[in-house]
């Protein structure tokens, strides 16, 4: 049985290598409907990863602060908010109007001046790890990673100190300053931050805080009444996994009743584009489906009718009805994988020429995964199989009978 059945479809293989014209025009006609189908799925890839891989540069998408500076949180519920499904990091913020300072080049501040807006850091930091960049250390002299714009602005660079000149109304009316000396640690790169800002200790932001409402800080000398209570924090600033966690995370902290700004709107668009793209591709794909089913069903049913002879010779030489229904479905796999085959060499010629054609403006290119392809190629053989059942039916149906009758 075994034997027979390996003997029909190699006969049936040399049959399909002697039928060279008919074979060629079949494994064309195939490779014509799946090649645009591909490179159109790998448009999409590339189109969405490229949008995807554009967001991701910039770690600032996945940040999500509250609307608001005048919460109440504590230190447990910023973590607590670092502990949700999706969060990657979470730090307190200080009031804006404690951090917004003035700082002017050089310890003794007799260089260039700007305002600044500090932001709170520690350890993990996403945006500064993004970079390769360590998070600065508290200290008697803290350190800053400033923005381009606001390094450009101070005319200093990694190593230079920064002069802060600090000042307050101490409940009595009295007028006081103090001096603040940092050391610049790195500068970020001009696609980090497009305004005036720099990451600082959460602990040194604490301290400026507390000086400015007149709260004693021993560790750096500033006077003022003891705190009492718990610290709290009027914002946070927290860092989802990726883009597909920002939604969530939002959505969470909703149900929370904190209202969050976030950059949701750029991520909602390439889900939408994503989700047309898949729509267009399915209804594409259906109508290939279509078409590539009453191809393989018409051209297989064509060759059963023309070989019924020689189908019946073989049934006469006492091959299986299982052996006969091999030999078109044999032939029309053949034709399928060929066909497909010669699709994945077009479709990577077409993304060559898309890539080259595009490259000068940022490029646009064409990918197709591994499991794409595996995925394609297994929906072309079943879809072939399937297409090929009543013709192999057929083929298994054919009687010895007509072969002695024509003999």
């Amino acid at each position: 049985m075994l034997k027979k059945l390996w003997l029909a479809i190699c006969l049936a293989a040399r049959d399909w290598r002697f039928e060279r014209s008919l074979t060629l025009c079949a494994i064309l006609a195939l490779a014509s409907m799946l090649t645009p189908l591909l490179v159109l799925q790998g448009l999409k890839n590339g189109v969405i990863e490229g949008m995807r891989e554009r967001l991701l540069k910039d770690p600032t998408v996945l940040i999500i602060t509250p609307k608001s500076d005048g919460g109440r949180f504590s230190a447990a519920d910023v973590a607590a908010l670092g502990e949700l499904p999706g969060a990657a990091f979470a730090i307190g913020r200080t009031r804006e109007t404690a951090t917004d300072i003035t700082l002017a080049a050089g310890a003794d501040g007799t260089g260039k001046s700007a305002s600044i807006s500090l932001e709170p850091c520690a350890p993990g930091e996403p945006v500064l790890a993004h970079y390769g960049i360590p998070a600065p250390a508290d200290g008697a002299v803290p350190g800053l990673v400033l923005s381009a714009p606001a390094a450009k602005a101070l005319g200093v660079a990694p190593g230079d100190a920064l002069l802060a000149r600090l000042g307050r109304r101490t409940p009595e009316g009295r007028l006081e300053s103090a001096r603040f000396v940092f050391h610049v640690d790195a500068v970020l790169p001009e696609a980090a931050a497009d305004r005036r800002m720099a990451f600082a200790p959460l602990a040194t932001l604490q301290d400026l805080e507390d000086y400015r409402d007149y709260i004693e800080v021993p560790g750096r000398g500033f006077s003022g009444t003891p705190r009492q209570g718990e610290r709290e924090y009027a914002s946070f600033r927290l860092y989802a996994q990726d883009l597909d966690a920002v939604e969530g995370l939002a959505a969470a902290l909703e149900a929370r009743h904190i209202e969050t700004s976030t950059r949701s709107r750029e991520i909602a668009a390439i889900r939408m584009l994503e989700s047309a793209i898949n729509q267009v591709i399915l209804i594409i794909s259906l109508a290939v489906g279509a078409g590539f089913a009453a191809f393989t069903v018409s051209s297989v049913q064509g060759a059963v009718e023309r070989k019924r002879r020689m189908l019946g010779m073989l049934r006469l030489l006492g091959f299986p009805h299982a052996a006969l229904m091999c030999y078109p479905m044999t032939q029309s796999l053949l034709t399928s994988l060929c066909g497909f085959g010669l699709s994945c060499l077009l479709s990577l010629a077409v993304s060559l020429g898309i890539a080259r054609a595009f490259a000068e403006q940022g490029g646009i290119a064409c990918r197709l995964s591994l499991a794409d392809v595996g995925l394609a190629c297994a929906a072309v053989v079943a879809l072939s199989l399937l297409s090929t059942a009543r013709a192999a039916r057929s083929a298994a149906a054919v009687e010895p009978s007509i072969v002695i009758r024509e003999v």
